[in-house]
This record gives structure tokens, C-alpha cells and sequence, in this order.
């Protein structure tokens, strides 16, 4: 009898004990990602950092130079979202050096710590050594990908490589009012968000769609709680070596232009922002680069493309001379022949933009959402365009005067590449 007693006590004290583990590792901070942020993004001094914990726990961010050694820290900002029903923790990291590692984790001796990741700050501006960087679109968890599977096998490809950052061109989420689906995708991309800036537009299925709507095309309230990029979050730019990036939020276009809403009108808000930050950029002598992104393409084959947003957008592209233009939004890969107005510069190797003339527009495929029919290929301005169905993920080095861009598909075959070099 007693030693049943035994038996009965210790296996309690076994079950407490697992439940006590399960939910503690419930309650470990997940979903982490990182990202420039502030009113300028400094990339090469500071860094943000953000993450979720189901409790309260005024988390620390815990940073050195050594993974072994994590001896400085920050305490983070907390806030409890209503809509994603758990606590959102922020913190930014300031006076770093450039071009340096960093080792962090976050969390609390409360609540439990993350693993150890590590993040690499940018050069210093015009600085021409070579970086990598990860590029991905629509992972929306729409039929196919409902839980982020295909995203999650992506992912196992996308992350092996070591970024610099990270470039999402938009509908990260099947629909952005969906509290859940944000938790879901944020968990499933952990593995390169947290030592790659994450650095997001959003797409057409993260923003607001009623047309009646007084925040028509604005993200849903979640995306401004879950996300830390710089400036308004929608439209921003930053430097990094001898690139400039210039991130722009392209709405809801394909039912804005039915009621005459299609962002970046001529004289608009966002237009005079836009034109002064690339007449900054272009008259930067560290920079060399421009580079330009949004979730609508410019040019694109297929419904997918909207002539007013080309017409508000491409003046502009031409008159400073953007370099290179991604897009996402059709679930394929597309890429295009230099265009500048009306004219396509043809090139004797189709690997190789060799001092182009005008601007290479790409449109970067699908990185889970359901793939759309293929097409394009008789299409003049296009260039190449696969002739499947496939996942695609895209990675870009930049290092001196060339960029090198290449594609794979889900299982990381080779799909595309071609160079862009500058005299």
C-alpha cells in the first residue's frame, strides 16, 4: 500500500512537474523579429527588436559582442494588444558600431529567455563590400499554405543563407484583421526574422479594403502594433553600404483605381515625399544604388497590373533613374527587360544588364500563398518567366558596382540569376 502511495506521489509530482515546463515554455517570448525603426533608420548604430509573451513580464533585451558575454541590457516597452490577445514587448538598441556583430536574447528570469541569436549593423554609408540580402513575398496562409506549411518548408531553404536583411514585398498575412494568422506567421518566420531586419510593405491583403473605409488602404491596427519599421511603417527609406532602399506602401490599388484612389497621385502627401527622398538619395555621393519596392508591380503580366498606379509611379522611376524596382502580388516569378517610359532596351545576354538604360522591374513570386497560372513569356518587355507553377525565394548580393540576384525554387534548385552592373 505505501509503496503504491510512493508510486502515485512521484508520478504527480512528474505531471506537475512536465505542466509546470509546458507552460513555461508557453510563456517564453516567440514570435521575435527585428527591424530598423525611428524617425531616420540608422542602420548602422542601432537596431529594434520585438517580441510576444503571453504574460507580463517587463522583458529585457540582454546584447555583447560575444554570445558568451551578454553584458549590457535594456528593458523593453510592454503593451497588451487586445487584438492579438497577447503582451507585445519593443525595444531599440542604440549606440552599436558599425559593420559589428551583436549577441542577444530577450525575456525575463520570470518568464523564461529566448535562444541566443545573433545580428550583423550595416557598414558605414557608401561603404562598398558586399551584402546579402533575403528576398520573399505573399506568404499569406490562404488554400495550400493555411497553417504557413509551404511558407515553413520555404524557410528551411530561404535560411540557410546568412542575410543582412531581409526585404518582404507585401500580404504577409492571408487577411490582416486576423489576429491569429499574424501570430502564426510571425512564430513560422522566427528562425530568419530574428537575425535578419525584418524590413515589410504591406500587401493588399494586410490593409483595409472598404473603400468606404476612413482608413481605406491603412494596415489593420494589429500591423502597427506588431511591426517596428521606420518613419510611418508604410512609407520609409533607409541606406545601407551603397544602397538606397525606399520602401512604399501600394494599398489596396486594384480597388482603389475603381474609385479614383490609387495612392501617389501627382502633388499627394506620399508623391513630395517620395520625390524629395529620391532627390536626396540621387544626389548622395556615398550612394550608388537606388532601389525601390512595394507590393503592386509596376509592370506585370495579367490582371495583376494597374495602369494608374504605373502612371503615378513611373515618372518618377524615370526621372531618377531608380536602378531596380521589386514587386510582388502575382504569385509568380517575372522579370522584365530595362524600361524607362515607353522604350524596352534590349541586351545580347539575358543574364546581364550591362550598364542599362533604364530600370529592371522584377516581380518576386510566391513564398506560400497559392501559386497563380503561368505566363507572360510572349509578352515583349518580359524577359524570363518560369513555365510551372513554383515557390520561389529570392537572394540579392550587392558589392561594389553589381548586384547579383538569383532565384530557387522550395526545394532550393536554381530558377533564374542575372547581374546588374554599373560603369
Amino acid at each position: 500500500m505505501s509503496k503504491f502511495k510512493t508510486f502515485r506521489l512521484g508520478a504527480i509530482c512528474v505531471v506537475i512537474a512536465l505542466s509546470f515546463q509546458t507552460t513555461l515554455s508557453h510563456a517564453q517570448p516567440r514570435g521575435i523579429h527585428i527591424s530598423w525603426n525611428g524617425p531616420k533608420a540608422e542602420t548602422s548604430t542601432t537596431m529594434g527588436i520585438t517580441w510576444l509573451n503571453d504574460n507580463t513580464d517587463n522583458g529585457v533585451v540582454q546584447y555583447g559582442l560575444n554570445a558568451g558575454n551578454l553584458n549590457r541590457s535594456i528593458t523593453a516597452t510592454e503593451a497588451y494588444s487586445t487584438g492579438v490577445k497577447t503582451y507585445i514587448s519593443k525595444a531599440t538598441l542604440q549606440g552599436l558600431k558599425p559593420a559589428t556583430f551583436y549577441f542577444y536574447k530577450v525575456g525575463s528570469e520570470k518568464n523564461g529567455w529566448s535562444a541566443v541569436y545573433k545580428f550583423k549593423t550595416a557598414p558605414i554609408e557608401g561603404d562598398k563590400s558586399k551584402i546579402l540580402i533575403g528576398l520573399w513575398s505573399d506568404t499569406q496562409n490562404n488554400g495550400g499554405n493555411l497553417n504557413f506549411e509551404q511558407t515553413d518548408t520555404i524557410i528551411r531553404q530561404f535560411g540557410k543563407n546568412t542575410y543582412d536583411f531581409t526585404i518582404h514585398t507585401g500580404d504577409i498575412v492571408e487577411n490582416g484583421s486576423v489576429a491569429k494568422s499574424w501570430r502564426d506567421y510571425f512564430n513560422t518566420a522566427q528562425p530568419v526574422n530574428a537575425s535578419a531586419p525584418f524590413m515589410a510593405v504591406p500587401g493588399n491583403h494586410d490593409v483595409v479594403n472598404d473603400t468606404a473605409s476612413r482608413i481605406f488602404q491603412q494596415p489593420f491596427p494589429i500591423f502597427y502594433e506588431l511591426m517596428n519599421l521606420p518613419g510611418s511603417q508604410l512609407n520609409y527609406s533607409y541606406n545601407y553600404g551603397n544602397a538606397h532602399f525606399i520602401a512604399i506602401n501600394s494599398g489596396y490599388a486594384q480597388g482603389a483605381e475603381k474609385v479614383g484612389k490609387v495612392l501617389f497621385a501627382e502633388n499627394s502627401d506620399e508623391y513630395r515625399w517620395l520625390e524629395a527622398d529620391l532627390k536626396s538619395a540621387r544626389s548622395n555621393k556615398n550612394i550608388k544604388w537606388v532601389i525601390m519596392y512595394s507590393h503592386y508591380p509596376l509592370f506585370v503580366f495579367g490582371v495583376s497590373h494597374i495602369q494608374t498606379w504605373q502612371n503615378h509611379l513611373q515618372p518618377l522611376v524615370d526621372k531618377y533613374k531608380v536602378d531596380l524596382y521589386i514587386a510582388g502580388h502575382r504569385h509568380v516569378y517575372e522579370r522584365h527587360k530595362a524600361i524607362r517610359g515607353t522604350q524596352v532596351f534590349e541586351q545580347p545576354d539575358m543574364h546581364v544588364y550591362d550598364k542599362p538604360q533604364g530600370t529592371v522591374y522584377v516581380d518576386n513570386g510566391s513564398f506560400g500563398g497559392s501559386l497563380q497560372g503561368p505566363g507572360g513569356w510572349d509578352v515583349p518587355d518580359v524577359l524570363f518567366t518560369p513555365r510551372q507553377k513554383i515557390y520561389t525565394y529570392s537572394t540579392m548580393s550587392i558589392e561594389g558596382n553589381t548586384i547579383e540576384y538569383k532565384v530557387f525554387d522550395k526545394q532550393g534548385n536554381p530558377v533564374d540569376h542575372f547581374k546588374l552592373i554599373k560603369e
